[in-house]
This record gives structure tokens, sequence and C-alpha cells, in this order.
């Protein structure tokens, strides 16, 4: 029998460096708005004001609470069953 390691926290997001998955993608999309923008300099700032924000958002809602308001949103599905889950259907 084969000893497997069970994570101490599996709904917890993958971490790059000290910043979890979507703080670190939100950067890097403020990042590249900075540059297309050539305000990468501001945008260093905003980066940092709005990583803080995200960071105690997180930390003050249930695990999760950002992947319902994208769904509430509209901007990702359900599960793979129901692809919309606004979209009232009707069975007869």
């Amino acid at each position: 029998m084969r000893e497997i390691d069970i994570p101490r926290y599996i709904d917890s997001q993958p971490q790059f460096f000290w910043w979890e998955l979507d703080e670190f993608a939100l950067a890097i999309g403020l990042m590249g708005v900075g540059m297309l923008t050539e305000t990468l300099t501001i945008m260093f700032f905003v980066i940092v004001v709005v990583s803080a924000w995200l960071k105690r958002f997180k930390s003050n809602n249930l695990d999760g609470a950002i992947v319902h308001i994208a769904y509430k949103a509209g901007l990702t599905p359900l599960n793979a069953v129901y692809k919309d889950g606004l979209v009232p259907e009707l069975y007869a």
C-alpha cells in the first residue's frame, strides 16, 4: 500500500510568489494596461492598492466569493451540466 499525501488546504488557489493566482493575473493585466498607455510607473501604485484591496476582500468573505460574483455577472458557467444558470428553462 502506497502512502498518499493529503493536501492541507484543498480549496486553496495556486500561489505565485506571495500572490494567489487571481491576484497575480490582475497584476499582470494592470501591468499590460500600463504598458499600453505608457503609464507603467503610476500603474505599479495602482497594482499595489488594488491587490491589497482584493486580498482584504477575499479575507473578509467566504472562499469562492469571486467565483460566485463572476457567475452572477454571467462571466463563468455554473458547472459542466448547467452552462448558463441565469437562463430559466421550463421542462414540459
